[in-house]
């Protein structure tokens, strides 16, 4: 099975679930040394070839601005002593920013005010020409008879009136519309000031929260960098002891590496498969039988599967455990619960005895005696994995695999 792992270069997921983080370093090592020799091999063959390929010159050139020396011309913002620093161009753009609302906002209040200054300078005009006409009737009323009264009246009124009254209101228009401008000129600095200090506030303010934000969240991502450090470290430690473990494996043959790392040339074809094997090897040898015992174990639960098992041991404490015939090799898997996981050891039996899955393991003559071993030394050298509580099948009734072979 290993060298058609190392000839695909991929492994079965159900089969890699099953192995822990030891076996799986191990594992990748081999892979990655595969890849390695596969290289040197292509760059040996193809690689020389396709460097003495020469490139096609391209018509196309980049001529670069050249200083004083000779070198291409660069500029770095803020270098040059007459260069603006951030803050500076910043402050400018807010301020022109503020200048061209003030300068909207008062063109929109001057022109509310130049029709209001219209219309009362239209009634004031009206009110000041009514009381001449009114004055003016009154001493011809004195000096002259009726009729020549109504003779003058008449002619100034079409000759005399309408240039005095267009006068009077250009000059008047002058000098409000400068008396405006002026006014226009003073709000318009006056509000561009206010503007961009709201504005100035307005970013402190949003600087200042995501400041605070942004401590918080220092604060949330040094936890995680920790946890994550924390993390990495133990699989760096585990990795570290997979390869020189690996190392030390290299001095053995390579079928001796395979019958440590994948037991059997093959995996069980099928469920009957497993079922017959056990029955025919594994039950003369008091597979899943209590030591010492002439009774049936209460932690094996035969054939199940990797999901049942975890739903078994979903609700029970640290350090419980049960034993399954495994589908993936010939043998078993150990289902462990941990603090927040299911854990799975694969244990070979396929060389006359019991052990788990990796370099340098214990072997033991029957599988009673392994979990017994383990309960009180920890499966893997990094955990503290001890079989301390045996998972009770949830029947009474012996495993189906036993079925119609107890009474014999």
């Amino acid at each position: 099975m290993l060298q058609q792992i190392l000839k695909d270069m991929y492994v079965d997921p159900e089969l890699l679930a099953e192995l822990d983080e030891a076996q799986r370093q191990t594992l990748f090592c081999r892979m990655r040394e595969e890849q390695v020799r596969r290289w040197k091999l292509w760059d040996k063959n193809e690689g020389s070839r396709t460097t003495s390929l020469k490139k096609q010159s391209s018509k196309k050139k980049v001529h670069w601005m050249l200083d004083i020396n000779g070198e291409p011309w660069t500029w770095v913002m803020g270098e040059h002593k007459n260069d603006k620093t951030i803050e500076q161009i910043i402050e400018e753009e807010a301020r022109e920013a503020a200048r061209i609302q003030a300068e909207q906002e008062t063109e929109q209040l001057r022109l509310k005010v130049e029709l209001e200054l219209m219309a009362m300078l239209e009634n004031k005009t009206k009110a000041q020409y009514s009381t001449q006409e009114v004055v003016h009737h009154d001493i011809e009323e004195i000096y002259c008879s009726v009729e020549d009264l109504k003779t003058c009246t008449a002619r100034n009124s079409c000759v005399t009136a309408q240039p005095i009254r267009g006068a009077l209101k250009e000059l008047s228009f002058n000098k409000v519309s400068e008396r405006v401008r002026n006014w226009e000129q003073r709000v318009m600095e006056e509000r561009t000031s206010e503007i961009y200090k709201k504005m100035k506030n307005k970013k402190e303010e949003e600087e200042r929260k995501a400041e605070e934000a942004d401590k918080k969240q220092e604060i949330v991502w040094r936890e995680q960098e920790q946890r994550a450090k924390e993390a990495e470290l133990q699989k760096r430690q585990i990795a570290r002891q997979a390869r020189e473990e690996h190392r030390r494996s290299l001095l053995c043959t390579e079928n001796q590496f395979n019958s440590v790392l994948v037991p059997n040339s093959s995996k069980p074809p099928s469920k009957k498969a497993v079922i017959e094997w056990f029955r025919a090897k594994e039950i003369p040898r008091r597979a899943g039988f209590e030591q010492n015992k002439n009774a049936i174990a209460t932690w094996f639960h035969g054939l199940i599967t990797r999901k049942e098992a975890e739903v078994l041991l979903h609700k029970e404490p640290v350090g419980s455990f049960l034993v399954r015939l495994s589908e993936k090799i010939w043998g078993y898997a150990i289902t462990y619960r941990d603090y927040d996981c299911c854990k799975h050891y694969l244990v070979d039996a396929s060389n006359d005895h019991y052990q788990f899955l990796g370099t340098n393991q214990i072997p033991h003559n029957t599988l009673s005696e392994l979990v017994s071993y383990h309960r009180k030394k920890p499966i893997t050298k990094t955990g503290d994995e001890l079989l301390l509580t045996p998972c009770n099948r949830s029947s009474k009734l012996p495993p189906l695999v036993f079925q119609g072979l107890l009474k014999t």
